[in-house]
C-alpha cells in the first residue's frame, strides 16, 4: 500500500505538470494576444470592416426600404387588380359596341340591295312564268309589243 509520502510526491508531481502545462497556454495566448492586436493594428483591414459596416448599413436600409414598399404595395393589391379588370371589362365593351355598331353600318345599305334584288328577281320569275304559259296568239302579240325582244330570239 503507497504511503502518505508517495501520494505527496504524486500530487506533487501532478501539480508540477499542471503548472507546465498552464505555462505553455499563457505563452500561447500571448503570443496569439500579439498577433491579434497586430491584425486589429491593421489600417487597411480596419478600413475594409468599416467599408463592409457601412455596406451592410446600407443594406439593411435597402432591406427595410424594399419591405415596406412590399407591404404597400400589398396593401394597394387588390384595388389595382379590381381597376385593372374594370378597365379591361370598360374596353371590351366599347370595343364590343363598336363593331356591333361598324356591322350595322356596313350591313344596312346591303340588306336594302338585298331586298330590292330580290324584289326584282321575283318580279322578273313572275313575268318568265307568263311568258312560258303563254298561248301562240298571245305571244304573237308579245312579240309585236316588245320587238326587240323578238329580235334577240
Amino acid at each position: 500500500m503507497p504511503n502518505a509520502i508517495d501520494a505527496f510526491r504524486a500530487q506533487r508531481e501532478a501539480a508540477e505538470a499542471v503548472y507546465e502545462r498552464l505555462q505553455e497556454i499563457s505563452a500561447l495566448l500571448a503570443q496569439v494576444r500579439q498577433e491579434v492586436d497586430a491584425v486589429a493594428g491593421n489600417a487597411e483591414l480596419r478600413a475594409l470592416l468599416q467599408r463592409e459596416e457601412a455596406w451592410l448599413a446600407q443594406a439593411s436600409r435597402t432591406i427595410s426600404e424594399v419591405s415596406a414598399w412590399r407591404e404597400h404595395e400589398a396593401q394597394r393589391f387588390l384595388p389595382s387588380v379590381a381597376w385593372r379588370w374594370a378597365l379591361a371589362l370598360v374596353f371590351a365593351l366599347v370595343a364590343v359596341w363598336i363593331a356591333g355598331a361598324g356591322h350595322a353600318y356596313i350591313a344596312k345599305p346591303q340588306e336594302d340591295e338585298l331586298r330590292d334584288l330580290r324584289a326584282r328577281a321575283a318580279f322578273v320569275e313572275s313575268i318568265e312564268d307568263r311568258v312560258l304559259t303563254m298561248t301562240p296568239e298571245e305571244r304573237r302579240r308579245f312579240d309585236e309589243l316588245f320587238p326587240s325582244h323578238a329580235a334577240k330570239r
